[in-house]
């Protein structure tokens, strides 16, 4: 919406407090907002005293330099740092995502981290759509949730005796749900964050053919650093974290790597690595010897042949995609962009490039995004 010199505008500074900018500096910036109808501006506190270095010395003229000066720092500004990982939410403001997403797998990584076809042929496929929503409760805290709902299709081979029968097996309904509050320490020389989560079984009674979890809670402390790339357009960000998982599963470290980039003003994408290792301490029932096993893929007339080793497997049952002690890393690549002032799309492909006892996979997501701030 474009503004008039005798408005005040708001500036959105890196640590989400507001900055109000009085009618006589909009005199300043008036033009160029108006033609490039930008809606807000994330800055670091040593850019935005450069703007009020140079408008002080500009005595309220429109002098080329300073026209230049701002153009580029509001183009170069970054908004989705502002939502990355370890950056918190102004007071009352909130970003909310409502995704689509599609994952499909015919492997498994084997205890050593050799990809090979699913035992005896099975597939498995996860519709789910997941809304995950942050609300600023305090200026540097945050609150945050997800919850999915799955659609669910397993199609596999049990053996029961020297009798194989394929079945085909599948849930629709409510996953785990998960709770957080997010902390921000300090934001300079980078920002700092602790993130507490808890992952809960609430909405499923664990007795599914085909589980959409492990029916059991976990519980994680994460810290998150996070620093701006100006005048580059774009972020860095990393998470390292510990999660304490009940009942059978094992314990597990948690670590993530992103960089995100905005192409234009409307154009933007992020590389994230999302990685999970095993602290190797689950309680793993007792099992039978490997087998080796073969079948037609009626794909290709090939005969294909797979030895399955349960002791060290988890991706045997009908849902490949939990496991009970595994390590496993995501790699996501996202488009993102903006629509309008309030809404944005995404679309999101995740690769698995390594794992072990675990599915591999693919995975393909669209998300409606909307961000509010006050």
């Amino acid at each position: 919406m474009p503004i008039h010199s005798d408005d005040s505008i708001n500036i959105k500074l890196e640590n989400f407090y507001t900055v109000q900018v009085q009618p006589g500096i909009v005199k300043l910036i008036v033009s160029i907002w108006n033609e490039f109808n930008i809606e807000r501006i994330y800055l670091t506190r040593s850019q935005e005293q450069i703007i009020q270095l140079q408008m002080n010395r500009s005595k309220l003229s429109l002098t080329r330099p300073t026209l230049l000066l701002i153009f580029f720092l509001t183009l170069l500004a970054a908004p989705s740092a502002a939502l990355a990982g370890a950056w918190c939410l102004q007071q009352g403001s909130l970003y909310s995502k409502l995704s689509y997403s599609q994952y499909f797998t015919v492997d498994t990584y084997d205890k050593h981290g050799d990809k090979h076809r699913n035992p005896d042929g099975s597939n498995f496929h996860d519709q789910n759509v997941t809304w995950y929503a942050e609300y600023g409760l305090l200026d540097h805290l945050t609150t945050f949730v997800s919850l999915p709902y799955k659609q669910l299709r397993s199609h596999y081979r049990l053996r029961e005796d020297d009798e194989v029968k394929h079945t085909t097996s599948s849930y629709n309904g409510p996953g785990d749900l998960e709770l957080g509050l997010k902390l921000c320490l300090f934001e300079k020389p980078v920002v700092l964050s602790a993130q507490v989560l808890t992952k809960v079984a609430w909405l499923y009674d664990g007795h599914e053919k085909v589980p959409p979890g492990n029916n059991q809670n976990d519980y994680e402390i994460k810290v998150l650093v996070g620093r701006s790339l100006w005048p580059f357009p774009g972020y860095c960000g990393a998470e390292l974290g510990y999660r304490w998982r009940t009942n059978d599963p094992s314990d597990e470290y948690r670590y993530l790597l992103e960089v995100g980039v905005n192409f234009t003003k409307k154009l933007s994408g992020r590389v994230k690595l999302d990685g999970i290792k095993s602290v190797q301490n689950a309680r793993l029932p007792a099992t039978p010897a490997p087998r080796t096993d073969a079948y037609v893929d009626y794909e290709t007339g090939r005969v294909v042949k797979t030895t399955y080793d349960p002791a060290h497997s988890t991706a045997g049952f009908a849902n490949p995609s939990l496991g009970i002690e595994y390590d496993l890393a995501k790699l996501e690549l996202t488009l993102g962009y903006q629509v309008t002032r309030r809404w944005s799309i995404e679309g999101t492909y995740t690769g698995y490039p390594y794992g072990e006892n675990i599915a591999a996979g693919d995975q393909y997501s669209l998300a409606l995004v909307y961000f509010f701030t006050r």
